[in-house]
């Protein structure tokens, strides 16, 4: 298994512990009534400007769940086996737009991150690719398929 991999096989889907980033848009709570049927944990709902920085967040979780030790990495991974990125209004490369989605991609290339739009769009910002406004505008609404080869990088 390549270190680019992330294998959830040793978690049980019903016992996921889920961090879904709201990014101010109406659609997140479709997507947290979704996520809550998957787990018997409760899907943790965080606004992405909450709080100042990640730090200032994971010290919030250290707080109320028993204080942790290690780096952001690895803190963020002893309270959450995946992460979800709502969409929102903005754009990725806007700092005031993304609160503290930015730094949680940054410090969880370990945690299976799913983006949604905008939480897509800065998946994409974070690691390098130019995020743009598609030539026809936006496509709401309509399906396309998507390929992946695991042969590219």
């Amino acid at each position: 298994e390549s270190s680019s991999q992330i294998n959830l096989s040793n978690h049980k889907l019903d016992n996921l512990r889920i961090l879904l980033i709201d990014n101010h848009d109406s659609y997140t709570y479709n997507l947290y009534q979704y996520l809550s049927t998957m787990t018997t944990h409760p899907v943790k709902v965080v606004m992405n400007d909450a709080f100042s920085t990640l730090d200032e967040f994971i010290d919030s979780l250290d707080e109320s769940e028993g204080r942790s030790s290690g780096d952001k990495s690895n803190l963020l991974q002893q309270h959450f086996d995946c992460i979800v990125l709502s969409p929102g209004p903005g754009q990725p490369s806007h700092a005031s737009d993304m609160g503290i989605v930015l730094d949680t991609i940054r410090y969880s290339s370990e945690i299976p991150i799913l983006g949604v739009c905008l939480g897509h769009q800065a998946l994409g910002y974070v690691y390098g690719k130019e995020v743009t406004l598609a030539p026809c505008g936006p496509v709401h609404g309509l399906m396309s398929s998507v390929y992946y080869n695991s042969n590219q990088q």
